[in-house]
């Protein structure tokens, strides 16, 4: 009866026994409260006890005599145990599916795009805004842009052509700053081991802020860029250049007045290579030059013009002697 699957002449039996005395009808109910349980545990457990318990107090309750109930009864609980554990079986992979798909509702998950030194890429993004991503240079964001807000988070240079969205600010994450647009052009240089950072405007308007203070804070319009020294702490406006500041993204290698250090490692991660000095290395070396769509064989031969040196390369290493 308390599981459905009993005949109408068990059913009988098992009221016929159940109205025979009070200790009869007692065990009956109880039977019936523990198939009607519903808790938080697990459906098998301490079914077996329970159901030993419920015949062990039946046993003692009765004489030889009613052997056909006994069996009917014993019947009943087998029947009991079975639709239990089918029913368990049914229930705990679905409630494991439930489980595994609020997991998975509430963890969106991040897309991160990096390029190695040498690699340069143009990204879409989620919400039509494209990114133009430096070599030695990656970008991280939460798939489909989920919340109320468009935050990238970028390690080394990128330029970002952003959709318009005004109930969505666009946020890149850049070491210590963060640049916020609706709908602009900008430039972020966040490279780790390099003193500055700088954020250059090409249209639009952006908000800057620093992280770790409130005090630092400015809003860029086209044409200036902000700066940022780890020796001042402090930002600083400027104009640019929009060659110097975005020529990579053309293919151009642009030298401001550079240092022999800050060519090495600009032509490290534009060649992917590594590059060696020999020899008695000038300190005084400035550069001013672009270099469009080159190979570094080239780039080598030209400067050998303003310093005197000779150059091996071997693969991706490179030798430069003075």
């Amino acid at each position: 009866m308390l599981t459905n699957t009993a005949s109408q002449e068990e059913l009988l039996i098992l009221e016929n026994w159940a109205s025979l005395c009070d200790e009869n009808l007692e065990v009956f109910e109880t039977f019936k409260k523990v198939t009607a349980e519903s808790t938080a545990e697990p459906i098998l457990v301490n079914l077996e006890e329970k159901t030993n318990n419920i015949w062990e107090k039946a046993s003692k309750k009765n004489t030889d005599s009613k052997k056909k109930i006994r069996t009917v009864f014993k019947y009943a609980a087998c029947l009991f145990i079975l639709a239990s554990l089918a029913l368990s079986v049914f229930y705990y992979p679905q409630q494991e599916k439930e489980k595994s798909d609020e997991v998975i509702a509430e963890a969106p998950s991040f897309i991160i795009r990096e390029n190695k030194p040498g690699q340069k890429t143009k990204i879409f993004l989620p919400d039509g805004s494209v990114a133009y991503l430096n070599s030695s240079s990656s970008i991280k964001y939460l798939s489909g842009f989920v919340g109320d807000e468009r935050r990238v988070f970028l390690a080394g240079e990128g330029f970002f052509e952003v959709a318009k969205d005004k109930s969505k600010p666009f946020i890149v994450e850049s070491r210590s700053v963060e640049t916020i647009a609706l709908g602009t052009a900008f430039n972020v240089k966040a490279f780790e081991g390099e003193v500055e950072i700088r954020i250059s405007l090409v249209e639009g308007e952006v908000s800057v802020n620093q992280l770790s203070t409130t005090e630092n804070a400015l809003i860029l319009k086209p044409g200036k860029e902000l700066l940022l020294s780890p020796d001042s702490n402090k930002f600083l406006e400027q104009d640019f250049d929009l060659e110097d500041a975005i020529g990579w993204k053309e293919g151009k290698l642009v030298f401001t007045r550079a240092n022999l250090s800050e060519v090495k490692l600009r032509l490290e991660r534009w060649y992917g290579v590594q590059i060696d000095f020999k020899g008695e290395v000038p300190s005084n070396w400035k550069v001013t030059t672009v270099y469009e769509n080159q190979s570094l064989k080239n780039v080598l031969t030209d400067l050998q013009y303003s310093r005197k040196f000779a150059y091996e390369i071997k693969h991706s290493n490179v030798t430069l002697t003075f």
